[in-house]
């Protein structure tokens, strides 16, 4: 009945906020910036000493604090035999004929020590759980997870004491309508989790990362419902963390959305029995989505790039804008992947440096327009070429169209200098313009290539 009366306050808090009369919060409860990051123990389990340093050295001068090890351990679809992979040295009963895929743990506790950065120990995930959220198997990788806390506890509690800082809950919880029907047992498999969380050492912090999808998942209103259920019947302690994904780069929420599902998380939040810290997973990617499904309405919109890219600052900083309205601190996925100079083109990562260092304000200088733009035909095609255009801190991306219609998207990774295209089915009859973009989104607008 007090869950259900709960559940009545934020419905009604919720609807209240979302109504256009009423005012929006004027303090922001956290700066527009990221402190921490998730990063894969796919990338990180090759590197070597040298390798951990730069990547730390970057960290360092982004302002990272808080560094999220995604899971340590990796159980394969149940339908090709649901091997384990194992990112650590582990003395697991059930990891015991894992592949060993090399130690992202040690290096990554021992290289943040020396930085002052805090750790968060990812745990176990499955492939299946897509499928089987709440399922029995499910509630055995949580067990694995408890083993995996008072193995690595064990390992590296002593010698890590204030690095290990707390342990990430892998399985992304969503609003999809499986989730929705196997809450209890979601929820029976985070208590397990938490429970050998304070066995071990009740200090150190719970953290879960769930996302919110428009597309063919319950909505607004019963996702609330859910979550005032979940905060009420989860063990979380004071200090535990709830960093929601924005969810806006894997493209499952639409900007003009993000608000409206921050407000959601806050109403939900608001009516736990605990002091959970909501934070902020802020994705500073964009995705890449190949095939559609009725314009968008079951999923998102079909993008012009065909791989994930590092999101432009113009929509990063509207993220984080929104967030720090509800949440306490913002995190990314990820700046390892998508910002690190060392990974990717240097220029997004220096013109965050100069959003943080003007005030938050993301510069607005638009490229010059490349120059010696040329249109050839060749036994191959049309080739399209230019030289490399000027700007402050350096180009994103080329956007070329034929006819008035997208042709292709060039994006400038790291150390790719190639400045060209060839239209297989070109004709120099057809008009062609390129439209340069950099790093904060500032557009040239398009010009045509004769």
């Amino acid at each position: 009945m007090f869950t259900f009366v709960k559940m009545i306050s934020a419905i009604l808090a919720f609807i209240m906020s979302i109504l256009p009369l009423v005012s929006q919060p004027e303090q922001p409860k956290c700066k527009p910036e990221f402190t921490g990051t998730f990063i894969q123990s796919w990338m990180t389990c090759v590197w070597d000493d040298e390798r951990w340093a730069e990547e730390i050295e970057n960290m360092e001068k982004a302002g990272i604090e808080y560094l999220i090890l995604q899971c340590l351990a990796d159980k394969g679809y149940s339908a090709n035999g649901g091997n384990w992979n194992v990112y650590y040295d582990t003395d697991v009963e059930a990891l015991k004929d894992a592949t060993f895929g090399g130690d992202c743990l040690e290096p990554a506790l021992k290289h943040c020590q020396d930085a002052g950065i805090k750790v968060f120990v990812g745990l176990s995930m499955f492939d299946d759980f897509w499928n089987e959220a709440g399922s029995s198997q499910y509630l055995d990788v949580c067990r694995v997870a408890g083993d995996m806390i008072e193995d690595i506890y064990n390992k590296y509690g002593e010698g890590y004491k204030d690095t290990l800082y707390g342990w990430y809950f892998t399985p992304e919880i969503s609003n999809g309508l499986l989730c929705q029907l196997t809450f209890d047992g979601i929820i029976d498999g985070i208590n397990h989790v938490i429970d050998r969380i304070n066995d071990v050492d009740a200090t150190k912090l719970f953290l879960m990362s769930p996302f919110y999808s428009e597309y063919l998942s319950a909505g607004a209103v019963t996702s609330l419902s859910s979550y005032v259920k979940f905060f009420n019947k989860v063990n979380f302690r004071d200090g535990d963390i709830f960093a929601p994904q924005d969810a806006v780069g894997a493209k499952w929420v639409r900007e003009e959305n993000l608000e409206t599902t921050w407000k959601m998380y806050k109403a939900a939040i608001d009516t736990c029995k605990a002091d959970v810290k909501l934070w902020a997973n802020c994705e500073n990617f964009d995705g890449a989505i190949t095939s559609e499904s009725l314009g968008g309405l079951l999923s998102p919109k079909i993008t012009e790039h065909t791989s994930n890219v590092t999101a432009t600052l113009d929509h990063f900083v509207y993220q984080m804008e929104i967030a720090s309205k509800y949440a306490e601190n913002i995190i990314t996925f990820s700046y390892n992947h998508y910002y690190s100079p060392s990974l990717v083109n240097p220029a997004f990562i220096n013109t965050y440096f100069d959003y943080i260092e003007n005030g938050y304000v993301l510069e607005s200088e638009a490229p010059e327009n490349p120059q010696n733009l040329k249109k050839v035909q060749s036994e191959n095609g049309v080739e399209l070429s230019w030289d490399e255009a000027v700007d402050n801190f350096g180009i994103a991306y080329y956007r070329l169209e034929k006819d008035g219609k997208f042709l292709a998207r060039i994006d400038k990774y790291y150390g790719n200098e190639e400045n060209y295209f060839i239209d297989e089915a070109g004709s120099t009859n057809s008009v062609y313009t390129i439209e340069t973009v950099d790093a904060a989104g500032n557009s040239t607008g398009k010009i045509t290539i004769n």
